[in-house]
């Protein structure tokens, strides 16, 4: 699967800039962009959904191997790690769970999945990716069950931020909030999936203790909020996965 790396921070003449200039990738054309806004990209989730009949677990199923790619190519042998994941009840949270479904494939001890909310996972692809990691006997606790143990950072050597997507607005909730300023604090290596949790991926506008990735792991194309306000502070490097949306969809954001 090809991706695009993207270094927000310094300009790198084989990545993506700060101005926005990226490489071929999928036969597209070199072009001066922005960024695409968190409506387009729901937009175009939509008619790939919709007019292309692609289903949401699908995209889903592609997202969270696509991470795991990443992850797998910079770590190789999980053998010394000891990974967590914090998803989220929503799409970007099932990203997470596919995920983990994947790590554990490799190393199933050395990996940890908290859920927020967690009775109240959505129904649909989220809720079933859930289900899977869940009959597969993952490691899965309430979110509320690591926040009273910050000294357990300590415990991990890598961390997945798959809470909230490029729909997030506004200000973390406490709980997460909480999460983010202990992540965010203890210099664990923290990987977004999709957009950091707290960053609006239109504005570029970050909450309180919004979560610093080291590497931001997005799909298709990259958000407006990368660029602009702090999100170049919390994004780290960004690697542009393709998920398999059909290249008509993109191009015109191009």
């Amino acid at each position: 699967m090809v991706c695009c790396l993207l270094p927000v921070k310094r300009a790198d003449p084989l990545s993506l800039s700060r101005k926005g200039r990226f490489p071929q990738e999928r036969g597209f054309n070199s072009m001066e962009q922005k960024g695409i806004s968190a409506e387009m990209m729901a937009e175009i989730d939509r008619k790939a959904q919709e007019d292309y009949g692609i289903p949401q677990i699908v995209l889903m199923e592609n997202a969270g191997r696509s991470v795991a790619e990443v992850i797998l190519c910079e770590l190789g042998s999980l053998e010394n790690e000891r990974i967590v994941i914090f998803c989220g009840k929503g799409n970007n949270g099932g990203d997470g769970f596919v995920l983990g479904r994947y790590l554990a494939n490799k190393s199933p001890e050395h990996l940890t999945v908290y859920v927020t909310d967690i009775e109240n996972i959505r129904p649909g692809a989220a809720y079933d990716n859930f289900e899977i990691i869940r009959k597969k006997g993952l490691e899965i606790l309430p979110m509320r069950d690591f926040l009273p143990l910050e000294e357990a950072t300590g415990d991990f050597t890598v961390a997945v931020d798959s809470i909230f997507g490029t729909g997030f607005r506004g200000e973390l909730p406490e709980e997460c909030a909480t999460l983010g300023r202990i992540l965010n604090s203890s210099g664990i290596k923290l990987y977004a999936v999709d957009v950091p949790s707290g960053l609006d991926a239109t504005t570029g506008a970050v909450s309180r203790d919004c979560f610093k990735a080291y590497k931001t792991i997005t799909f298709g194309l990259p958000k407006q909020g990368f660029f602009v306000k702090d999100g170049p502070d919390v994004c780290g490097e960004v690697i542009i996965k393709d998920i398999g949306f059909p290249s008509a969809l993109l191009k015109p954001y191009m």
